[in-house]
């Protein structure tokens, strides 16, 4: 995989899918206004008890969207405590994260794909993997997931999200 291939797979992807998240919000509202609800309550809804709420679930795609850039970039991923509880503050790490993610060039990324990256796997574990395998085993797989999932409890929670809205596809 080349520097281009590895920045292909990382700054557009990961910009174009947090702006699709964004949307979803944006879409959220007149759903929610109709049922009297706020899209700041609809935060607080999860699949099943012992997965992440909305709110986590944009949390975690946005920390491995930021994370992931790092480092594969070489840089320490910039820390974003989970501290938010409202539509606008979500919309606001969200800008933060691609923020972090449009700041990453080609060029910061050339070796990347053989850039040795240490993960933490567990409280006393940590895993060296390169960096193309870093991508494509992990930190995509996690990012989607987590984006997924957003989605999936939007579309639940009656949000009238199609496939088209998950897509990051020209408009």
């Amino acid at each position: 995989m080349s520097q281009t291939g590895i920045f292909n797979q990382t700054v557009p992807v990961f910009t174009g899918m947090l702006d699709r998240m964004g949307a979803w919000l944006t879409i959220a509202q007149p759903c929610c206004a109709a049922k009297g609800i706020s899209v700041d309550a609809l935060l607080q809804e999860r699949l099943a008890p012992d997965m992440f709420t909305l709110l986590g679930q944009y949390q975690m795609a946005t920390a491995f969207a930021k994370n992931g850039v790092s480092r594969l970039a070489g840089l320490t991923p910039p820390d974003f405590p989970d501290v938010e509880k409202t539509e606008a503050d979500v919309r606001a790490r969200i800008a933060r994260a691609r923020g972090i993610v449009e700041s990453v060039t080609e060029g910061m990324l050339a070796g990347a794909e053989r850039r040795e990256i240490t993960i933490q796997t567990g409280p006393d574990q940590k895993m060296a993997l390169t960096g193309e395998a870093y991508l494509l085993s992990f930190c995509l797989p996690q990012f989607y997931f987590h984006a997924s999932m957003a989605y999936a409890i939007l579309r639940h929670n009656g949000v009238p999200l199609g496939k088209r809205d998950f897509l990051t596809l020209q408009r």
